[in-house]
C-alpha cells in the first residue's frame, strides 16, 4: 500500500492556500471532510479518511488483505495521523493489531511550507503536480463526484475534485494492481470518533533524517 500512501501524502501537501498575515495559513479549501474508500486489486479492504482544521490534520484508518504471488496473504490494520503545526508536519503510524506506533517529522514539509505562500490552492496544486512529473489525463465522474484525473508516474493515477478531494487512486505496475475508490464523501463534518486519536498506543519517536544518514553510512 506504499504507493497509495504516497498519493495520499501528495494530496495533503498540494491542498494548500495562503491567507493574509493576520490569518493562520490554511492547507485545504474545505474546513473538513470524510471519505470512505473501497480498496480492490492485489489488496482488498476499506479505508476511512478524515481531513480537519482546513487540512492541518489528516487521519485515516484502513484494514486490507494483501495478496502475494506465491506467498501467504497478510493483513494490514493500521491508523495514520498527520498534523501540521507552523512549518512542521508530524506523522504517526499505528498498528491497530498490537497498538504500537512510530512518530516522525516530515523532512520535506518545510520546503513546501515556504513554497505555498501567496499562491492560490488550485494553482499551487497544478504547479506541484506538474513539477513532480504528473500529467493531466482528463475529466471523469467517480461516485457522483466530478474530478480531474492525473497520471502521477509509471502506472499510478489519481482523480481529484475541484475542491481537492481525492476520489480515486490506482497503481498498475507488473503484477501489482491496487485501486482506491471513494464510495462516500461528506464535506464540512465533525471528526469521526477516535480517528485522530492515538488510543493509548505506545508511540516511539524516530528521527527520519538521522535514520537515513545512518543507512547511508552503512552502505
Amino acid at each position: 500500500m506504499k504507493p497509495i500512501f504516497l498519493i495520499s501524502s501528495l494530496v495533503l501537501l498540494i491542498g494548500a492556500t495562503y491567507q493574509a498575515d493576520a490569518q493562520e495559513q490554511k492547507y485545504h479549501p474545505l474546513e473538513s471532510y470524510t471519505i470512505n474508500y473501497r480498496i480492490e486489486g492485489n489488496s482488498t479492504g476499506e479505508k476511512t479518511e478524515y481531513s480537519g482544521d482546513w487540512g492541518r490534520t489528516l487521519c485515516w484508518t484502513e484494514t486490507v488483505q494483501v495478496k502475494r504471488a506465491g506467498g501467504t496473504p497478510f493483513t494490514i490494520n493500521e491508523k495514520v495521523i498527520t498534523k501540521i503545526t507552523g512549518g512542521e508536519q508530524w506523522i504517526i503510524k499505528i498498528s491497530l493489531d498490537d497498538n504500537n506506533g512510530t512518530k516522525v517529522k516530515s523532512p520535506v514539509f518545510p520546503e513546501i511550507y515556504n513554497r505555498i505562500k501567496g499562491k492560490d490552492p488550485a494553482e499551487f496544486t497544478k504547479e506541484l503536480m506538474t513539477n513532480s512529473g504528473a500529467k493531466r489525463v482528463g475529466e471523469k465522474t467517480v461516485g457522483g463526484e466530478k474530478c480531474t484525473e492525473w497520471e502521477l508516474g509509471e502506472g499510478a493515477r489519481t482523480c481529484i475534485t475541484e475542491d481537492l478531494v481525492r476520489v480515486e487512486s490506482s497503481l498498475v505496475l507488473g503484477d501489482i494492481s491496487v485501486k482506491e475508490t471513494a464510495v462516500e464523501v461528506k464535506r464540512d463534518v465533525p471528526e469521526p470518533e477516535g480517528i485522530c486519536g492515538t488510543g493509548g498506543a505506545v508511540i516511539t519517536e524516530t528521527n527520519l533524517k538521522e535514520k537515513t544518514d545512518e543507512e547511508i553510512k552503512v552502505q
